[in-house]
């Protein structure tokens, strides 16, 4: 799928209208409109950097989280010597 665009025009004020022999023309200037694909090789690309340097991040926070819901309170005699001094 393709968008399409007039490269002269504001993007905010652009509207489309077809000739009779059926191109998209824009309705402000009457210049034929180009296409933009829809997946762009620089976008693809950002992503993919962007996610490589994000991963180690996302990674070192769900194994935090792991590690708090994993944790169990200690089974000592300190541990209640401290529990019964505090009430």
């Amino acid at each position: 799928m393709s968008r399409y665009y007039c490269p002269f025009c504001s993007s905010r004020n652009q509207f489309h209208k077809s000739r009779s022999d059926g191109v998209l023309i824009c309705g402000q200037c009457g210049d034929p409109l180009m296409k933009k694909p829809l997946v762009d090789y620089k976008r693809v690309f950002g992503m993919i950097t962007t996610l490589v340097f994000l991963t180690p991040l996302l990674i070192m926070i769900i194994l935090l989280i792991n590690n708090f819901t994993n944790e169990k309170p200690q089974n000592s005699n300190e541990f209640f010597a401290l529990l019964a001094i505090d009430k």
